[in-house]
Formats: C-alpha cells, structure tokens, sequence
C-alpha cells in the first residue's frame, strides 16, 4: 500500500466533493432562491461572505486542485508521455483541464461580481434616494446575473471533470 497516494486519493475526492457539491448548490438552488427573493436577499449574501463561503469553495477546489496534480504526477510516472497518451491518462488530464478551467471561471468571473454583488446589496440601507436605490439594485442585478452565469458554466465543467475521471480507468 501507498500511503502516500492514499492520502492524496483521500483529499482530493473528499475536497472534490465538497468543491463540486457546492458548486452545483450554489448556481442551481440558491442564486434562483436569493433572486426569488429580490432586495431581501442583499442581507443573505452579505452574510454568506462574512461566514467565508467565496473562502472556502476557494479552499476546496485549491487542495483538490493541489492533490490531484499530486496524484497525476504519481500514477504517471511524472508525466511521461507513454501514460498521459494512454486512454487513462488523457481522462484524467481531460477532467483536470475541464476542473481548472471551472476553477479560473470562479475566481476571475463568478467570486468578483458575488462579491461584489453583496456589498453593494448591504449599502441599499444607506441609500439616500429612490434612484439611488434604483441605480444600485440595477448593479446588484446585472452582477447576480453574470455570477450566476459564470457558476452555471463552473457547474458543468466540474461535472465534466467528474465523469471524465470516474471513466477514466475504463477508457
């Protein structure tokens, strides 16, 4: 037994899960929920960012992320051309591009504008006129939106990435 590839194996499905559970979770039945519930929801993601959650999605998908390369590198023999072109190695290096692919999405698109998207949300209250108020939900939404969308495609590619490798092996 290798512990060291247990211990790999172990942290990234167990971070992936996490990772991906999340990201499915969050485009699919809470953005449409907070949306649903229009200037109410400002409060809910102001306090979705205070308890950490852009953080520690960004921590599940960093040590997955980080374990997997691990993993690659180990099974591969570092990278040697003669696994990473075999059935198995191109579904895992296929799931690792789709699941890198999701992870830069996140960060560069879908985190900026939530984030965003909240902060504005919690200044609703110091707003000091209709239009003032009009001019930031307007934001607000037009930020929700591009999150969501963003999430939406983070979503995907992780359940790509998931199938990729789950098939992997029986390529």
């Amino acid at each position: 037994m290798d512990f060291y590839v247990v211990v790999l194996r172990l942290l990234h499905i167990v971070f992936g899960v996490l990772w991906v559970g999340f990201a499915c979770f969050v485009p699919f039945i809470l953005m449409p929920s907070l949306m649903d519930t229009g200037p109410a929801a400002g409060p809910v993601m102001g306090a979705i960012q205070r308890r950490g959650l852009p953080k520690i999605m960004s921590a599940f998908a960093g040590i997955t992320i980080l374990a997997g390369f691990l993993l690659l590198w180990r099974v591969s023999g570092g990278f040697k051309p003669e696994y990473m072109g075999s059935h198995v190695g191109i579904g895992l290096s296929t799931g690792a591009l789709a699941a890198l692919i999701a992870f830069a999405i996140g960060m560069v698109m879908v985190r900026p504008a939530m984030t965003r998207a909240a902060t504005l949300s919690e200044s609703l209250g110091s707003a000091t006129s209709d239009a003032d108020r009009a001019a930031i939900m307007a934001t607000v939404g037009a930020l929700r939106a591009r999150g969501a969308a963003g999430a939406r495609w983070v979503a995907w590619l992780l359940l790509v990435a998931v199938a990729a490798m789950a098939a992997a092996r029986y390529l």
